[in-house]
């Protein structure tokens, strides 16, 4: 593929995606960026090509990702040579089982959403599954979370760019959005921009409107 094919295509996944990472949700930034790289938009590929030749070019395979994401997962998918890692998993919780899929991004409608997949600690910042969750989902979930490494497991908590810190600073920022102004009409409406698919962090910020 091109340069100005992929560009095309990258372009077209930023205005599906909203600019959003379909994973952990940051803001992506352009590849022309001069700010973090890890922030950098790329073309992610949900079902990689090592593993499935056939299917990694379909067009719902195709997610918008920012280059942290898309280099924690890398080629990995469920199921191939990873006996030692649903060991591990379900030596940490018994409720872990094998599973064959991660939480799809491009989930069809009659899937449960990605969102209904995780739950959120919303003093640090952590995502983790839902503990509504049947066995089964409950083990994807927690599957995705790992090798995506949605929890940054490989930068320090005190870095700025730590995604625990990033999701509590737009919760700091709702907060203090919401008292600057008392009135009821405002409120709703700055809840509806934070929730926007636009909006970093929406399923996060959500999850804490829920629990309202």
């Amino acid at each position: 593929m091109d340069w100005e094919s992929r560009r095309r295509i990258r372009d077209a996944l930023a205005r599906e995606f909203n600019g959003i990472c379909a994973y952990c949700e940051r803001q992506c930034q352009p590849q022309t960026s001069i700010g973090d790289p890890l922030d950098r938009e790329e073309i992610e590929h949900f079902r990689p090509r090592s593993r499935f030749p056939g299917t990694w070019l379909d067009w719902l395979n195709l997610v918008y990702a920012c280059r942290r994401c898309n280099q924690a997962k890398g080629d990995s998918w469920p199921g191939f040579d990873d006996q030692l890692i649903d060991r591990i998993l379900a030596a940490e919780d018994a409720r872990y089982g094998p599973v064959s899929e991660y939480v799809s991004p491009n989930a069809s409608a009659d899937q449960r959403p990605a969102s209904q997949f995780f739950g959120f600690d919303f003093d640090t910042g952590e995502i983790m599954p839902d503990e509504q969750l049947m066995p089964p989902e409950w083990s994807v979930a927690r599957r995705t979370i790992r090798d995506i490494d949605l929890n940054d497991s490989g930068l320090g908590e005190n870095s700025p760019n730590h995604l625990w810190r990033l999701r509590r600073n737009q919760l700091d920022l709702l907060r203090q959005t919401i008292n600057a102004e008392g009135n009821d009409d405002f409120v709703v409406l700055v809840m509806r921009e934070f929730t926007l698919p636009d909006s970093p962090f929406s399923g996060f910020i959500s999850g804490y409107l829920a629990t309202l």
